[in-house]
């Protein structure tokens, strides 16, 4: 999911990292199914060229 974030909808949208991600676990693989599991990726970003 990451790699599709940074080379697939970020450059779609006039975009690139200017940071270090974060992984937020909403859900504890150890007692979720594998489909249910959910996670927030959060990426600072900073607009192509700028």
């Amino acid at each position: 999911m990451l790699h599709e974030l940074h080379h697939s909808y970020l450059a779609a949208h006039g975009l690139r990292p200017s940071g270090l991600h974060h992984e937020i676990y909403l859900s504890d693989p150890r007692r979720t199914v594998p489909e249910k599991l959910r996670t927030i990726l959060r990426q600072p970003v900073e607009a192509l060229g700028g």
